[in-house]
């Protein structure tokens, strides 16, 4: 979510990743384009 709000020039996967201090972007592609996740568990996890 940071490298998202981030004052970035571009939101792709290779400048996400770095911002996050990954080395590659496979682990932001599958969260963006692939991991299924549930809005309201999340919202509660994120409140608790």
């Amino acid at each position: 979510m940071r490298g998202l709000l981030a004052p970035l020039s571009r939101k792709n996967g290779w400048q996400l990743a770095e911002h996050a201090g990954d080395a590659a972007p496979p682990g932001q592609q599958h969260l963006l384009s692939r991991a299924r996740w549930d809005a309201d568990e999340l919202r509660d996890f994120v409140r608790r």
